[in-house]
């Protein structure tokens, strides 16, 4: 399967399908490297919400998000996001968020093999 991002938006544009995939497991051929998202808010604004669960403390605000508790799991030498390249997929109208998220994750299979099958806390 082949995902197109759509390089037309930016990391300010909002009510966005996102991508990320993890470039240390992606070296290897590993088949838990992708994650869908949504967000209302500009992408960059989601990103920086990823960005404050990187953070190990007694809080343990990296169970908070599936790609920090990936980082923390897997590369805990390189628990940053930036071992995560990020994409644009496509703007949707904010009440098809869920749907159009869900429908990546089935065609993609990321709810079994990817990082949207963790049970994140909170």
């Amino acid at each position: 399967l082949e995902l197109r991002l759509d390089k037309t938006l930016t990391c300010r544009d909002k009510h966005i399908i996102y991508v990320a995939q993890c470039q240390r497991c992606s070296e290897i051929g590993g088949k838990e490297d992708t994650y869908f998202g949504q967000t209302l808010t500009p992408l960059h604004t989601r990103l920086n919400g990823h960005r404050n669960k990187f953070n190990i403390d007694k809080r343990a605000l990296y169970e908070h998000s599936a790609l920090s508790m990936h980082c923390y799991n897997v590369h805990r030498d390189a628990f940053r996001l930036d071992c995560f390249k990020f994409g644009i997929v496509k703007k949707t109208k904010p009440h098809l968020l869920d749907r159009e998220e869900a429908g990546f994750c089935i065609k993609f299979k990321t709810n079994v093999w990817g990082l949207n099958r963790m049970e994140i806390i909170g």
